[in-house]
């Protein structure tokens, strides 16, 4: 049963992300401009600086070497399986980003950035990631912490993946398209190693 569940949570999310591509240069036009409008419309000093450290934050380098350190604390305290999980979604997220950001070559917005940056827009690195490690920890940290209430968990985690894919927006550097099938993508990945490592193999310290 279980098996069926993380299935379709896979099949939903990379259909997802498949209709995505397909549309974002299409019938997906109009909902990128009406959210980007609507996040944008909050704009305000104090917002600005709080993103522009969020998103310095969830930089790509910043992520890969907090999840670095994270993958060694959990070694050295002898979560060695809990290491491992986090390190494969996040080289497997690392390796996956820039082959499909080649692949559809996708320009950043235009229109009124706040930030500058480089690079392709489609999916958004910093959503993707954002969604492998704080899924991942949250994963981990439901079995870790188990007095702890997974739905609190659950929430810190999808808080802070909402968090850095508003930034993109807000900021002006990714489309909203790009931030969801980057969630969706994240999603994938976290699920295919939860159900096919995490709750099925077992590492003796």
């Amino acid at each position: 049963m279980e098996e069926k569940k993380y299935n379709f949570v896979m099949l939903v999310s990379i259909f997802t992300f498949l209709i995505i591509a397909i549309g974002y240069d299409s019938f997906l036009k109009n909902f990128d401009l009406r959210i980007i409008n609507f996040i944008q419309g909050f704009e305000s000093s104090e917002l600005t600086i709080f993103y522009k450290s969020i998103t310095d934050i969830a930089d790509t380098w910043q992520s890969t070497g907090i999840a670095i350190i994270l993958v060694v604390i959990l070694y050295l305290i002898r979560y060695k399986k809990e290491a491992l999980f986090l390190a494969l979604t996040m080289m497997t997220c690392g390796i996956i980003m820039s082959f499909i950001k080649n692949i559809f070559e996708r320009q950043r917005p235009e229109t009124h950035r706040l930030i500058e940056v480089s690079g392709l827009s489609f999916p958004s690195g910093h959503s993707t990631s954002a969604t492998v490690m704080y899924l991942t920890l949250g994963l981990i940290a439901i079995n870790v912490f188990q007095k702890i209430s997974k739905y609190l968990i659950l929430f810190v985690s999808i808080l802070g993946i909402l968090v850095i894919i508003t930034s993109r927006i807000y900021l002006g550097v990714h489309y909203p398209t790009d931030t969801i099938a980057a969630v969706c993508l994240g999603i994938f990945v976290v699920t295919f190693y939860y159900k096919s490592y995490y709750k099925r193999v077992k590492i003796k310290d």
